[in-house]
């Protein structure tokens, strides 16, 4: 995969069957009703039982609102991806006005891969990847492209500039 900068917003180019299929997955991970996702991603606040009941009643419903436009967003824009001429592999653009959203999803999509497959903090480096099982391998190398396309919507890597995303698909 790579990643550059136009004029309407930010490049992923030469993205896998793999690469897409994770990204696909991403509005079924922040929509999940299993019971762990939902904890992790709306966790509980409050000691006070009482205090934790007006929380989830009044501000719980707008923070799954907003998860839900943000997956229905990101499942327009993955909608408008692109094939690369003479490969299976695709382009896609999310545009700046997007960005926000994208970084608020990819980052629920990877708390929901963490804790759907069972993950603790030291499967994430070396040592730990190597003692965990093919699906946890598996989830934290999604984790970890999820987070490099955070990376690149954040700024956090300098990118080519490419002029407008028609002439860049267009090269």
């Amino acid at each position: 995969m790579w990643a550059a900068r136009v004029s309407e917003g930010f490049v992923f180019g030469e993205l896998t069957p793999a690469t897409v299929e994770t990204l696909t997955g991403v509005p079924m991970l922040i929509e999940s009703a299993d019971a762990r996702v939902r904890q992790r991603l709306l966790p509980d606040t409050y000691d006070a039982a009482e205090d934790e009941q007006q929380w989830r009643r009044h501000a719980v419903p707008e923070l799954e609102r907003l998860f839900l436009s943000r997956a229905q967003l990101v499942r327009r824009d993955l909608a408008t991806m692109r094939s690369m001429p003479k490969s299976v592999d695709k382009v896609l653009l999310i545009r700046d006005e997007h960005a926000s959203a994208w970084l608020s999803a990819l980052n629920a999509a990877r708390l929901a891969l963490f804790v759907l497959n069972d993950l603790k903090a030291e499967h994430m480096d070396a040592d730990g990847y190597a003692k965990a099982t093919a699906k946890q391998r598996e989830a934290v190398l999604r984790i970890h492209l999820l987070a490099e396309m955070q990376s690149v919507l954040l700024g956090d890597l300098e990118l080519e500039s490419a002029g407008s995303f028609e002439d860049f698909i267009l090269e």
